[in-house]
């Protein structure tokens, strides 16, 4: 992986279900209720008249959505069909979780840790189910210790936002020598000494080192005391320094530990300097930083002595105006830049000799999403790289530096005259151009009568994700037109564009989403009665602004864990992540301007009596990142309104929208059930879409199966 994405993931982990399972390795989740309801007694008894607890409310509710989704069963029940039928005719590429660690290779299959010796064809199960202990878990990362000595792997269940890292002892009969609590990121420094980050809370502000030998021993290696900041380690790609990165929304701070003296105290590269990010890559004894200090506020790559001072450090690569560093790997003699220009993908090869673009390499037209083959070789001329995008699955490249040829897998087959990827612009309030990515299936009929689902996320700098989803091949098959917002707030046209959509500027982010939404239809791509937004999490910010501001532009949203109680939650700073979210969302609590701004948008701020658009949320009872009272407080007063203007009306009660919360079990953020609730729950927001869009369901099941 490369840095940039480390760095993403940091943004990620906070933007980003009521079993209540016993296991040793864990504490009951329930100790978190008093964090989810996130707000006074009173507030909560206003919330619970005519119920005699939180457990009867969310009980109701459940009956709730029982009663009303009734109508979408049948057509959820065909669209799982053939949402099997899809994943089995593009599963996900196996070699993409391989990795390869001497003469043996190490994979993931069907919840189990596998290993194959090179040349050999026996295949040894290293770890299965029974030894997690858990009917549903993930496997997050995987770790080997230098000489193959120990293994480390990370997992979490489906009820849990912490993961437990279980350390297996290789040899003859591998087993399980120990479990540790709460690990973040970790890294083998030595075959005997693993490095980790311990997580509570949510918050991780803490580095461990822990010595496997005889004594096992464990001690603190690090400690973050500003609350803003997010700690995690990263293991240099020539391995010889562990990096301890303390990161906040806009700012950055690295420690070096020497892996060949781990006795010394960690080296401090450079102390926090408000507004600067840097992330620390180790070559030939120079530091490759990737950061944004200098005139420029993008990420730019400089160069500088192990022991060097921030005025040492000297301009490598630089990018033009309109560009995005989207990652960066360091090979060899090389260095390969990925970046994004008007939303296009391509990249640029760095001699690390002199400093200088060599080759600039231009990506297929429908590449929207790049990921590095999973730990590609550090010395190698070669550099493997998938290449995808919603509609497209992951298609395997393969990059020779020294012939500067660019090779594809030969199983790919072009569907460039089938599938169409389209980039346009709209034009926002303010005279700022928006980029908008449009796939479709080429047709000869004209598209004002075609489903348009529109997609938003418009927050914390990260692009909209568009790695390939079944679910959105099929729509497009069936005929849907899929639309891409990339609004500000967003990343996708640099650091630039995220700093004019936060804070006091969030209100661009919602005027950019009206405009798209325009764009297209003034386009011919569909027409109001046919188009829904799909949204999650920080995206539900501006999906749900929409919904109040501007209803007529669209028939229904489908939104999950969204954050739409925006003002409450960030008023309240016992809640795990509400100080760091300040440099985004902004205080409310000290600061009056913010307190005012954010209600002119906020979501559950902003109801009213009015004609709104169908809306299917769906929740997580035990979600710690947006929390569950918020999604409940909004959907009582929005059926308030809905009532309201009703009878203002006198509306027959079949053209009343229809309000749904479907309340899923577990303690995750978004994407974390097992495999069967997560396609059932994909089915049943297309069966909503299908349903409120009016779409011919039955041609439909007849057709697909």
């Amino acid at each position: 992986m490369g840095v940039i994405k480390t760095l993403a993931l940091f943004i990620y982990r906070s933007t980003m279900q009521t079993k209540t399972v016993t296991h040793p390795l864990f504490t009951s989740p329930w100790r978190y209720h008093n964090i989810l309801t996130g707000c006074s007694t009173q507030a909560r008894y206003s919330l619970f008249r005519g119920f005699s607890s939180w457990q009867g409310l969310l009980e109701w509710e459940r009956k709730h959505w029982q009663k009303l989704s009734g109508k979408y069963r049948p057509l959820s029940a065909a669209l799982k069909k053939q949402l099997n039928i899809m994943h089995e005719k593009y599963p996900n590429r196996s070699e993409r979780d391989v990795i390869r660690h001497g003469d043996h290779v190490y994979f993931e299959d069907d919840g189990c840790i596998c290993r194959l010796h090179v040349g050999e064809e026996s295949l040894e199960v290293l770890l299965g189910p029974d030894d997690f202990g858990l009917p549903y878990y993930q496997i997050q990362q995987i770790r080997i210790s230098p000489n193959h000595n120990f293994l480390a792997v990370t997992f979490k269940g489906t009820d849990w936002e912490e993961s437990t890292c279980i350390i297996l002892k290789l040899g003859t009969l591998p087993q399980v020598t120990h479990c540790l609590q709460n690990v973040r990121s970790f890294e083998w420094v030595t075959d005997n000494i693993l490095f980790h980050t311990r997580q509570e809370d949510l918050r991780c502000h803490h580095v461990y080192l822990t010595d496997f030998t005889n004594t096992c021993a464990t001690k603190l290696v690090y400690a973050e005391q500003d609350s803003r900041f997010f700690v995690d380690i990263y293991m240099t790609r020539d391995k010889r320094f562990l990096t301890i990165n303390s990161n906040s929304k806009s700012t950055s701070e690295v420690w070096l530990v020497d892996c060949n003296h781990l006795l010394e105290t960690p080296v401090l590269v450079q102390q926090r300097i408000p507004g600067m990010i840097y992330h620390i890559e180790h070559k030939d004894g120079f530091l490759y930083i990737l950061t944004n200090h200098g005139e420029s506020s993008e990420y730019k790559l400089m160069k500088a002595p192990v022991s060097g001072h921030i005025d040492d450090w000297r301009l490598v690569y630089e990018t033009k105006p309109e560009v995005k560093i989207v990652d960066m790997e360091l090979l060899k003699d090389r260095c390969i830049m990925f970046l994004k220009c008007k939303n296009r993908l391509y990249f640029e090869v760095i001699s690390l000799s002199t400093d200088r673009v060599i080759q600039s390499i231009k990506l297929p037209a429908w590449a929207c999403t790049f990921e590095s083959h999973h730990c590609p070789e550090y010395r190698t001329s070669n550099f493997r790289f998938y290449l995808e995008s919603p509609i497209q699955e992951p298609v395997l490249f393969d990059y020779s530096m020294l012939e500067n040829r660019l090779l594809m897998d030969d199983t790919y087959k072009s569907t460039d005259q089938v599938y169409r990827t389209e980039r346009l612009q709209a034009e926002s309030k303010d005279g700022n151009l928006v980029p908008i990515t449009l796939f479709y299936k080429s047709s000869n009929e004209e598209f004002r009568h075609k489903p348009l689902l529109i997609h938003v996320y418009g927050a914390y700098g990260m692009d909209l994700n568009m790695s390939f989803k079944a679910e959105k091949r099929m729509l497009v098959e069936d005929g849907w037109l899929l639309a891409y917002c990339h609004v500000r707030g967003g990343g996708e046209l640099g650091r630039s564009w995220h700093k004019e959509g936060i804070l006091d500027k969030k209100q661009n982010g919602l005027d950019d989403l009206c405009a798209c939404i325009t764009r297209l239809h003034e386009g011919g791509f569909s027409q109001s009665r046919y188009t829904a937004i799909e949204a999650s999490s920080g995206g539900g910010a501006l999906a749900g602004a929409l919904y109040n501001s501007n209803p007529e532009l669209f028939k229904a949203m489908v939104l999950e864990a969204p954050f739409l109680d925006i003002l409450n939650t960030m008023m309240n700073t016992s809640l795990p992540l509400t100080i760091e979210e300040q440099e985004e969302w902004g205080d409310p609590v000290s600061d009056h301007k913010y307190r005012e701004y954010i209600r002119t948008y906020c979501p559950y701020q902003n109801i009213k009596p009015q004609n709104y658009p169908s809306v299917l949320i769906t929740a997580y009872e035990n979600d710690l990142r947006v929390p569950l009272l918020g999604l409940i407080r909004y959907m009582k007063k929005l059926r308030e309104a809905v009532d309201s203007y009703c009878k203002y009306t006198n509306d027959p009660v079949n053209k009343r929208p229809t309000i749904l919360l479907d309340l899923q079990p577990g303690g995750s953020h978004c994407d974390s059930l097992c495999w069967e609730e997560s396609l059932q729950k994909v089915a049943v927001h297309l069966a909503f879409l299908y349903k409120e869009l009016k779409i011919d369901d039955r041609t439909f099941v007849n057709r697909k199966c």
